[in-house]
Formats: C-alpha cells, sequence, structure tokens
C-alpha cells in the first residue's frame, strides 16, 4: 500500500473513531447516521473514458510519479462525484529503459489495446509523452489533448490545450536570498538538454538583477566527476540551485534524484531546486514545481474541467535541511516535509480515544456503585460490563479482518468467473518475468479470445454470454497446471501464463485448449445451444543470461504486445485457431 493510500485510511479511522467508541459503550446509534438518501430516477450521465500517459515508470521506480498520484487521490477524494471517471494509465518508463525504447511500437500498441475504448480526453504528463502525441496526430483522431507539464511554455497546440508550469525562477531567487540573508554566491547547476539551457537561459534574466551582489556560476556543462568536486569545494555564503540532469558533459546517464541525494552527500551548504521530486534528505527545497498540484491538474481534467496552467508551483522545504542550516523568514504559506511530530501531534487522537474510554469507564463505574448495595455485586458487574466491551471490540475486530480479506480477494478476482483479474495477471506476469530473466527459464503467455462473442451476445442475450464466459473458465481450468496462473484479462479475453515453458510446449497446450473449447456446448435461455470456438496468440519469454543491467530481456509490455500481436492474425486468418509470435 502507496504512502498516500495509509495517510487516507488513517485519517479516515480518526474520524469513525470517536462514533465507534460511543457505539461500542453506550450500544446507541450517533443522531444523523441514520438518514438515507431519497432514491432518484434521473439516469446518470455515462462515466468519461480518459487516457494518461505518462513519462516516467510506476510509484516504485518514481518519487515523481508517487507525488502525482498523491496529488490526483486528494483532489478525487474531495469532490462529490455521481459518476467515476475511467482511468487508464499508461506508462513510458523512460527513467529505467530510456527514451527511445519507451516509445518503440507504443503507437500500435495504444491503437490494438484502445480500439475497442471510446475515449473522452488524452492527457500527457511531462515532456516525452506530449512528444510522442505531437507527432503521431493521427492516433484517436478527434479526442481532445491535454498538455500538462511539458516544458514548452509558449507552444500553442494545434490539436489539443497547452497546460505547462512555467518555472518562476524570479521567485525561486528571492525566496533563496529571503532565507539566507549572508548569501553572496549561487552555482546553478543544470545539464545541456535542450529542456536545460532553456531554463538557464531563463534563469540568466532571473538573476541579472543581482549582479554585483551576487556571483552566479552556470554549472550545465560538467562531468559528474568534476561537478562533485565543485560542490565540495563551496564555502560559507554559498548555495546550489539544482535543476534536473539527465546527463552530464560526457554524455553519462542519470536521473535527477540520483544527482540530488550524490551532492547532498557531498555539499556542505543548501541545495536547493526547482522540482518536489528532488527534495530528497539534505535538499533544501524552496520554490518547486510540486508534483501534487500536477497530480490536481490531471484529476480536474478526469471531472471534465479544464484547470489553469499556473497554480503548480509551492514554496516547499525539507524541515532537517532548514534546521541544519538555520533558514529563517520562511513563507507563511510553505510546506515543510518530514518534520518530527511530537507525542501529541503523532498521537493526540489515540489520547483522546483513551481519556474519553477512561472518563466513561469512570462513569459506568459510579454509576454501578450507585445502584449496587452489595460489595460483591458491584464489581461483578463492573467485570461483566468489561468483558462485553472486550467481546465488542474482538467481534469488530474480527469483521474489520473478514473485510480486509475479502476486499483484497475481490481487487484480484473475477467476480463472474472465480479466475484472476487483469490486476492480478499483470502482478504474477511481472513476478514471473523477472524469475524467468534471473534464472534463465523460458515463460509462456497465452492469448484466448472467444470468436464471435459479440454474436451471442447480440442473438442469444448477456445470460448466455456470460454463460459462454464460465464455460471457457473451467476449460481453463481444466488444463492449467499448480503452477500455471489463469485470469479474464477483459471481456471475452483471457490470459494463460505458464512459467518454465517452452513455446512447443505451449503451442501443444493452446491446441489441447481450442480443441476442447470445440467441445463445449452453451445452453440459452430459449433452449437453443449453442458450439464455441477460439483463437488463440501464444509467445514466450526469450531467457537472458543473468547479468545486470539487460536492455535485450523481454518486458512485461513486450510480451503482452507479442501475444496480442499473434491473437490479432488468428483471428483475421479465420479464427478457431492457434498463432505464435
Amino acid at each position: 500500500m502507496h504512502e498516500h493510500d495509509r495517510t487516507r485510511w488513517r485519517d479516515a479511522a480518526r474520524r469513525l473513531w470517536p462514533g465507534l467508541l460511543l457505539w461500542l459503550c453506550c450500544a446507541v446509534p450517533l443522531p444523523g447516521h441514520a438518514q438515507t438518501a431519497a432514491p432518484s430516477d434521473a439516469p446518470h450521465p455515462a462515466p468519461r473514458q480518459v487516457l494518461v500517459l505518462y513519462s516516467l515508470g510506476s510509484d516504485a521506480s518514481s518519487l515523481w510519479q508517487t507525488l502525482i498520484h498523491r496529488g490526483m487521490s486528494a483532489e478525487l477524494g474531495n469532490q462529490n462525484l455521481s459518476v467515476t471517471p475511467g482511468l487508464f494509465e499508461e506508462r513510458l518508463d523512460s527513467v529505467r529503459v530510456g527514451e527511445l525504447p519507451a516509445v518503440a511500437g507504443l503507437e500500435a500498441y495504444l491503437q490494438t489495446k484502445y480500439r475497442m475504448v471510446q475515449l473522452d480526453a488524452i492527457i500527457t504528463e511531462n515532456y516525452l509523452a506530449a512528444q510522442f502525441l505531437r507527432q503521431h496526430p493521427k492516433l484517436f483522431p478527434g479526442v481532445p489533448r491535454y498538455y500538462v507539464n511539458q516544458g514548452r511554455q509558449d507552444w500553442i497546440p494545434a490539436d489539443g490545450i497547452n497546460l505547462d508550469v512555467r518555472h518562476d525562477f524570479g521567485k525561486a531567487i528571492a525566496i533563496m536570498l529571503q532565507v539566507l540573508p549572508g548569501l553572496r554566491q549561487i552555482a546553478i547547476v543544470g545539464d545541456g538538454s535542450a529542456r536545460g539551457q532553456a531554463w538557464i537561459a531563463d534563469l540568466r534574466s532571473a538573476t541579472r538583477p543581482y549582479q554585483g551582489r551576487l556571483q552566479i556560476d552556470f554549472w550545465d556543462h560538467l562531468s559528474q566527476e568534476e561537478l562533485r568536486r565543485r560542490t565540495g569545494e563551496l564555502g560559507s555564503g554559498s548555495a546550489i540551485y539544482l535543476l534536473p540532469v539527465y546527463r552530464d558533459v560526457l554524455g553519462e546517464r542519470t536521473t535527477p534524484p540520483a544527482v540530488a541525494r550524490d551532492l547532498a552527500a557531498r555539499s556542505a551548504v543548501p541545495i536547493f531546486t526547482s522540482v518536489e521530486s528532488m527534495i530528497v534528505p539534505g535538499v533544501t527545497g524552496g520554490y518547486v514545481i510540486s508534483g501534487e498540484e500536477v497530480g490536481r491538474t490531471i484529476a480536474r481534467i478526469l471531472q471534465g474541467k479544464t484547470p489553469a496552467a499556473d497554480g503548480m508551483q509551492a514554496y516547499i522545504f525539507d524541515d532537517a535541511a532548514v534546521r541544519r542550516f538555520g533558514l529563517r523568514n520562511l513563507p507563511d504559506e510553505a510546506r515543510i516535509l518530514n518534520r518530527p511530530q511530537g507525542v501529541w501531534a503523532q498521537y493526540h487522537w489515540q489520547i483522546i480515544a483513551g481519556l474519553s474510554l477512561i472518563a466513561l469507564q469512570a462513569a459506568l463505574i459510579t454509576a454501578l456503585l450507585l445502584a449496587q448495595r452489595s460489595r460483591r455485586a458491584s464489581v461483578a458487574a463492573l467485570h461483566a460490563e468489561r468483558d462485553v466491551l472486550e467481546e465488542r471490540v474482538l467481534q469488530r475486530t474480527l469483521e474489520l479482518l473478514v473485510a480486509n480479506s475479502r476486499l483484497e480477494q475481490q481487487a484480484t478476482t473475477d467476480p463472474l468467473t472465480g479466475l484472476g483479474n487483469r490486476r492480478m495477471m499483470t502482478l504474477r506476469l511481472g513476478e514471473e518475468l523477472e524469475r524467468a530473466q534471473r534464472f534463465g527459464h523460458t515463460l509462456s503467455l497465452l492469448m484466448i479470445d472467444i470468436d464471435y462473442f459479440k454474436r451471442i451476445n447480440d442473438g442469444h442475450g448477456h445470460n448466455a454470454g456470460d454463460r459462454a464466459i464460465v464455460a471457457m473458465a473451467q476449460v481453463l481450468r481444466g488444463v492449467t497446471r499448480a503452477m500455471d496462473t489463469a485470469a479474464r484479462f477483459g471481456g471475452e479475453e483471457f490470459v494463460l501464463l505458464m512459467p518454465e515453458t517452452p513455446l512447443p510446449v505451449a503451442l501443444e497446450v493452446a491446441e489441447r485448449l481450442r480443441m476442447a473449447a470445440a467441445c463445449l456446448r452453451v445452453e440459452c435461455d430459449d433452449g437453443q445451444q449453442i458450439n464455441l470456438t477460439i483463437s488463440i496468440g501464444v509467445t514466450a519469454s526469450v531467457p537472458q543470461p543473468a547479468a545486470p543491467n539487460r536492455r535485450d530481456a523481454d518486458s512485461l509490455t513486450d510480451l503482452l504486445i507479442r501475444a496480442d500481436q499473434a491473437l490479432y492474425r488468428a483471428k483475421h486468418g479465420g479464427r478457431d485457431r492457434v498463432e505464435s509470435a
């Protein structure tokens, strides 16, 4: 569970705890909580279907991506939505694989994957996703495009809306002088990329009013080793302003958080930055682009709103760095990260709940002592009341555990077939692919689709379609081994994951599966029986020797694309057949 999810559940628990406590002690429902909303006959509007393209990878590989999702969750959680938007997310993962591999084959993949989805909007986050969408104007024709945080401030797209974040470097330099009155030198760190040089040019303009008062050095054409050396030589009265750095002058690749951590470990002076995700331990912060605010902007577009491009920057500082360098005169609206909390700030709800429980127990004890004439009867009544409270708490705890277990199972199980769902298959495929690449095993993947499924639904009703899907799931269970994983990937499409299985064996299993499906007879509500046939696309991963930094190993997306392409050939080759890729 991510940090923003834990925070959301913790806040919900804090709001519910006082009411739960009173209910346990008094068994009286809280007033105002038994109201039932009147039914409405008004039809609900269809949910918006929105595709978001991220330049970076998953939350696990990118702090920026974590901040984006935290902002989206906070914005959507504050809205009383009658219809939840349909959110589709694709990550180019340029941090780990590089920019060119991240977009290779992406157009065909998106067209294939979303050919049956009617999108209402496409949102790009960051420059690589925006660049890809700009270069493919025929992709999803007619769908509104929103270019968020893409690095071209004055660009007016012909096919969408530019919601870029304009760096206010004037405020960034001003806040450095405000919190460090003795500042005499600023070293501005960047790189030689086109975006980096554009930022450097804006900074030259922003620092021009300070000529004569400040020494401004631009470190934008240095090797990483030279950058480390100069950082270690800075003394009192100096500070660093760090822009995102992706390559040094020698062409060596890196990531902005990695550069931030490296310089923070060597610097004896404050390091300010321009992006929230670079505020790692040891980095001071400053006036930065807020990942959470960018996420809120995306969430507003999901709701059908068109937000303004401004408002995505904020004053954000790291508490440890503020105390280490004695910063003062921080803005009142500044947000402080990683601030240590006292016992009261951290546990005040628990303390209030404990004191409330003590007060309630004292009241109960007093009432029982006054009501009972015998000391023995009074003590017995107190023990009985305590036992009842403990039993209720235990009962509610067990109910919560059962509910959490059911929620976890529902999140990874298809309710119609009992097989795993798309989320579970994606997780299993990632785990098995990593294991296969580590130990040099071959992993096979079967993508199965029921032929002419729309005819079944249109001609015999959705009940017949559901029976066909359930029958196909039973056939899948009959051919899977204990180590295999079968899942309903969506609609009438299934995926079978077979670890440690070479392609020829997988093809044999696919053929047996195809013949077993051909023997199925599905009974309709009108008494008719229909025959089923299936088309199967089969692919296998290419085993690689156990070595770090492999660039030619299959990814999860590679396997899914190849299996889908094989399934596409099987469909267009006449159906009721098996194809491999």
